[in-house]
């Protein structure tokens, strides 16, 4: 039963988490995916990104120096069809994506299972800081013991059946005790500055992937013409630089008008809303139309949880209400549900009140 595959893109984290598992007695295997060429999407070769050269070396090397084996697994196609694709028509439907999530709920762990049950190993493991605990025999996910680094946010999607299969090794670790790790083991990794960016956008620059869109009008609450956008895939709610338009108090997105293709900008204030509902929920408790869940919601990676009530519609809907309104709620982005620090579950934002 010790055995795991482990996702290892040859940064700090998997790399780490390789040795952990090693040390504790697991038969490991490491595996690369190869998400996409960066030549395909006319980016610029990026050490940073998880298909670099560089990086798939990196992670050769550790596995190497563990003495485990290694393999690069190659699902472009794949990630194109359920990530990049989705990546791109979200924006051009004036919605704001979480690409991270999608890998995770639809191609890394349904591949790294599928690829486990094929060579007849049974857990599998990544280098996200999470925990996964036994909560009265269902396997349930937690935040990690260090708040600053949980990324449990991004586990939401993941099916339920996955969870008692999963480990995560890192979930007790800063990310001081796991660079210390890594350069007690002289990984080429250890001292590598960390990027926030999108795996397959490193510069940040995602409009790049888009094709181009239409300018249009800028306007107030009121209809009122102030300038003229570049295309709103260009904007999400909230933004407030790059507009180009001067007002004697700061404005930001409010809203991205698809039929009329217009920008809808105004003041901070009107950026807090206590209500939105989310499709395609995933939960790790059971739950039923009409149930209610008094619980914490975060509607962004970096946000804070802030209570809330949860009402389930039908068809994987969800109604929530927040006790305190919270700013610039945004369509497409994930909304996740925790009991303190346990995950409940999550879904995408579809419409604000």
């Amino acid at each position: 039963m010790k055995t795991v595959l482990l996702a290892i893109s040859g940064g700090v984290d998997s790399s780490v988490a390789a040795a952990l598992l090693k040390d504790k007695g697991y038969d490991v295997v490491g595996i690369t995916f190869k998400n996409f060429d960066q030549n395909d999407l006319g980016l610029d070769a990026s050490p940073k990104s998880c298909c670099s050269v560089e990086l798939l070396n990196n992670a050769r090397l550790v596995c190497d120096s563990l003495d485990i084996p290694h393999y690069v697994i190659n699902r472009v196609e794949l990630f194109e069809k359920e990530v990049i694709a989705d990546f791109r028509n979200s924006y051009s439907q004036g919605l704001t994506p979480n690409p991270c999530i999608r890998c995770n709920s639809l191609v890394r762990w349904p591949e790294l299972i599928h690829l486990a049950d094929d060579l007849g190993y049974y857990y599998v493991a990544t280098g996200h800081y999470a925990r996964i605990n036994d909560d009265g025999g269902r396997s349930m996910i937690k935040r990690a013991k260090n708040p600053a680094k949980d990324q449990s946010y991004a586990l939401w999607g993941i099916s339920p059946e996955y969870l008692q299969r999963t480990l995560l090794p890192l979930g007790e670790y800063s990310k001081k005790e796991v660079r210390d790790i890594a350069a007690k083991h002289s990984f080429a990794s250890a001292e590598t500055a960390e990027s926030q960016d999108i795996c397959f956008v490193p510069e940040g620059k995602y409009t790049d992937m888009m094709d181009d869109s239409s300018p249009g009008e800028i306007v107030d609450s009121k209809g009122l013409i102030l300038g003229k956008h570049k295309g709103l895939d260009h904007y999400t709610i909230g933004q407030r630089r790059g507009l180009g338009i001067s007002s004697p108090e700061p404005l930001y997105v409010l809203n991205i008008d698809l039929d009329n293709n217009r920008l809808v900008v105004g003041t901070d204030d009107y950026l807090f809303k206590s209500k939105f509902e989310a499709i395609k929920t995933n939960w790790f408790i059971d739950t039923a139309a009409g149930d209610k869940i008094d619980c914490l919601a975060k509607i962004r990676y970096r946000h804070e949880p802030a209570p809330c009530v949860v009402r389930i519609l039908k068809d994987d809907r969800v109604e929530v209400s927040f006790a305190k309104p919270q700013r610039a709620i945004t369509p497409g982005q994930s909304a996740v549900f925790y009991d303190g620090k346990t995950l409940l579950g999550g879904g995408v934002v579809d419409s604000v009140s």
